[in-house]
């Protein structure tokens, strides 16, 4: 999980890097926000107008256990220059089976020039598809997704990392009613997907909108210097959807 994105890297090594960089930018996006639990009133019916920002944390990771499938959107606003042996992911749109498989696409910039990649993980296998040739290529021991879809260790614990929470205003992500509330987080809690490098302390702006009838994450944005190249106007933006929808995902290869 420590393998930076930015790492200094040969146009050989690139894959590996980002396979690695894709799969926690898929996982940080679904798994820091849970899904819905039935059994769990509706947090508009149950705590009026507005619950608080605690109600909201606490939904969240309780309902993070009944996730099976979702959707996400990953695109970089404003994004800086990155240097010339930098790995840097623009966009990523893909498909997560919990607790173990990720089907995605991506655009990546590699040595200034923008270029797609496809990954695929199923387990402790992952796939990429190399960024010269476009075919699959076989990656061992680079990532297993299970150590970050844990809802007790994994990637859920960065909720509680949040500082300063606002309390939850009534907002609309892509015509879904929700909660919005937003706080700071530290930089360094997203190295893994980052690859560091930026001064320690250095504090994101985070805003979380959170469906009023489903206590779902519909939109999650981050902005400021996360890595290197970054600008603090840089947004990181996550539009997650098709919650528990059928998915089937398989190996390549």
């Amino acid at each position: 999980m420590s393998t930076a994105l930015a790492t200094r890297t040969t146009v050989r090594g690139m894959p590996v890097m980002i396979a690695l960089g894709l799969v926690c930018v898929l996982l940080v996006s679904g798994c820091a926000f849970p899904h819905r639990n039935h059994r769990t009133a509706s947090l508009a019916r149950a705590h009026g107008p507005a619950p608080t920002a605690q109600q909201l944390i606490a939904a969240l990771q309780k309902n993070f256990r009944a996730i099976s499938t979702f959707h996400v959107l990953m695109q970089v606003q404003n994004p800086g220059n990155a240097a010339p042996d930098q790995v840097q992911i623009r966009d990523a749109n893909g498909d997560v089976i919990m607790p173990d498989k990720i089907k995605a696409q991506a655009t990546v910039v590699l040595s200034g020039q923008s270029v797609q990649v496809s990954l695929i993980s199923v387990g402790e296998a992952q796939f990429i598809t190399d960024p010269i040739t476009g075919q699959w290529r076989v990656i061992k021991g680079v990532l297993d997704p299970r150590t970050l879809t844990n809802p007790d260790t994994g990637i859920t614990a960065l909720v509680s990392k949040v500082q300063n929470i606002s309390q939850p205003v009534a907002a609309n992500a892509n015509g879904t009613p929700c909660w919005s509330v937003n706080g700071q987080l530290d930089a360094k809690y997203l190295a893994f997907i980052t690859g560091g490098g930026v001064p320690a302390g250095t504090m994101l702006q985070t805003n979380a909108c959170i469906g009023q009838a489903d206590a779902l994450p519909y939109r999650v944005s981050v902005t400021g210097e996360a890595a290197p190249g970054d600008t603090p106007q840089t947004v990181r933006v996550f539009d997650l959807s098709n919650y528990n929808e059928h998915i089937t995902i398989s190996a390549p290869l």
